[in-house]
């Protein structure tokens, strides 16, 4: 019972997820879903490998003994940790930046205050993060670091500006974004990633989208998918489509979403932006899943601004995840009766099925008995015809062979009775004209006799042939390429051909064969040994010689 119930819970779900979720979302973009549900699947495998290369910086940090030594590899695992746990992170920059006031190294102590800063803003402190930057003399910061000094400040008001929306001070946070974004552009020497982002940034600002949307498209491209700088690209070519109304802003969310999942980077707003459109969409169970992992994220980060952000979406989708739930159960319950009632009939079905099964079983045992006669009968009238279609395809081939060699023969008997007579008379003149040499010269001659024998075997070659007319071809099957008998221009059979044709014909007896081809025993052993040791099959050659077929 406990499995029916899983199955009927499993059921409902699926069903209540088509009807919620069927008609949010582009439907080109299903394998992108499906990618980005993927991601979050593994998403702790991410974090595994981020952890295992941190663990890999610690050991060598404990092995270095030179401050600067000390102080790349602190600041490499800040970079490691920046987006991914702020706590680590901000341990690792206050070491660096404990180092660089006590070696009285300016540079890096105001590299160390910067990215501090922008650590501290990310985790929504702002206003220490703007202590941090007051204390930096800007027009003592080395060129290096201005474009990073610059950006700073202005994406503090702009985590300002997120966190104040829909307040008064939100224009104040937009013309301090807009100065500080300006100051980044006249740099010539801007690092390519932040001149990017700014540059489109500013395009997005003065409004012209369609350029903002080609820049970001060119320079994505340049990315590494999986890194920071890939997510934020992608989600600001988003937030370009999302203001022209472009259909393409769903699909780049969900780029950066899925590269800020593989790059372990916590602190995100493309999830959360991401569920919210799905709410919007009807989509509450994605909604809800995207939601879930975006408020983890932002615990794991310890971000105060990303998580009051997912925290003021998350009541109004678990309210609409918590209706579609009691929806489900009510939807169960009305399958369980469904279903229920279906049941009854069923077993009231399988009890007459199985009554009928039996009666069915045994006139299937009487049919399978009778079965077994009418195979055994059938056998037997097929092996009966078998028989009676080899006896009569002898009869018509042996009728086929007397008629053709009786007319043949009894047309060569007349022949060689005509022929005798004239050879009579011609003997008899000779005698009796007393041509003693002549008659000596004529009885001493064989051409009669050989004329005879060839118009003999032409008869017999030409008879045979009528009846079998593929057996040169059907006999040369039988033996090697090499091993194959050629015939001569006009030449109809030789003499081995006539031993086996005369073997085809029933006469196996070499001593008659030998006499009706007037050669000896001797020479008809040869033919027939030499071939059959050399055929293809010289167990049974002789056997597959009387297979050749007639016409």
């Amino acid at each position: 019972m406990t499995y029916i119930w899983q199955c009927l819970m499993c059921l409902v779900v699926g069903l209540s997820l088509q009807s919620c979720g069927g008609n949010g979302g582009v439907s080109g973009d299903a394998d992108l879903f499906e990618r980005l549900d993927e991601a979050i699947e593994n998403s702790v495998a991410y974090d595994e490998q981020k952890i295992s290369r941190i663990d890999s910086l610690r050991q060598l940090l404990s092995v270095v003994d030179t401050p600067e030594g000390q102080f790349e590899l602190n600041r490499r695992l800040f970079l490691e940790y920046e987006s991914f746990v702020c706590d680590s992170a901000m341990h690792y920059i206050n070491a660096n930046i404990d180092y660089a006031r006590r070696a009285g190294d300016n540079e890096r102590l105001m590299l160390s205050l910067v990215e501090k800063a922008d650590l501290v803003a990310k985790a929504g402190i702002f206003t220490e993060a703007l202590n941090i930057l007051t204390e930096i003399d800007a027009s003592a910061l080395p060129d290096s670091l201005r474009d990073n000094y610059y950006q700073t400040c202005g994406t503090t008001y702009q985590y300002m500006n997120e966190y104040a929306e829909g307040s008064e001070y939100v224009d104040g946070y937009n013309i301090k974004i807009a100065a500080y974004r300006d100051s980044v552009l006249r740099m010539s020497d801007a690092d390519p990633f932040i001149y990017d982002t700014e540059y489109g940034s500013w395009l997005i600002g003065q409004g012209k989208l369609d350029e903002a949307i080609v820049f970001f498209t060119d320079k994505l491209v340049n990315y590494q998918f999986g890194t920071r700088e890939y997510s934020v690209v992608a989600s600001l070519l988003a937030y370009a489509y999302q203001l022209s109304g472009g259909e393409q802003y769903e699909h780049y969310l969900v780029l950066s979403a899925i590269s800020d999942i593989q790059g372990s980077v916590k602190e995100n707003l493309a999830l959360r932006s991401l569920a919210e459109l799905r709410f919007e969409n009807g989509d509450v169970p994605h909604a809800y899943h995207y939601l879930k992992k975006s408020m983890e994220d932002a615990n794991y980060f310890s971000a105060r601004m990303r998580k009051n952000q997912s925290a003021n979406a998350l009541p109004l989708v678990i309210q609409s995840y918590e209706a579609m739930q009691k929806q489900m159960q009510s939807q169960l319950k009305t399958y369980i009766i469904v279903i229920s009632a279906l049941v009854v009939g069923l077993v009231v079905a399988v009890l007459f099925i199985v009554k009928q099964l039996k009666t069915v079983s045994r006139s299937l045992r009487y049919v399978s008995v009778t079965k077994d006669k009418l195979l055994k009968l059938n056998e037997e009238l097929q092996q009966a015809n078998a028989t009676l279609k080899q006896i009569n395809t002898a009869l018509i081939e042996s009728s086929c062979i007397k008629e053709e060699y009786i007319g043949k023969f009894m047309e060569l008997c007349s022949k060689y009775i005509s022929t005798l007579e004239q050879y009579r008379k011609m003997l008899y003149q000779q005698a009796a004209s007393g041509r003693a040499e002549e008659l000596h010269k004529s009885l001493r001659s064989t051409s009669i006799v050989n004329e005879t024998l060839k118009e003999f075997y032409s008869a017999f070659d030409t008879a045979f042939l009528n009846i079998f007319p593929d057996f040169v071809e059907r006999f040369n099957d039988l033996l090697p390429q090499d091993d194959r008998i050629q015939l001569k221009e006009g030449e109809k059979l030789n003499t081995e051909l006539r031993v086996f044709a005369l073997i085809r014909l029933g006469i196996t007896d070499s001593a008659k064969i030998a006499g009706f081809l007037r050669c000896s025993i001797t020479t008809i052993y040869t033919y027939r040994s030499k071939r059959k040791k050399r055929s293809l099959c010289p167990v049974d050659f002789d056997d597959q010689v009387m297979k050749i077929a007639s016409f």
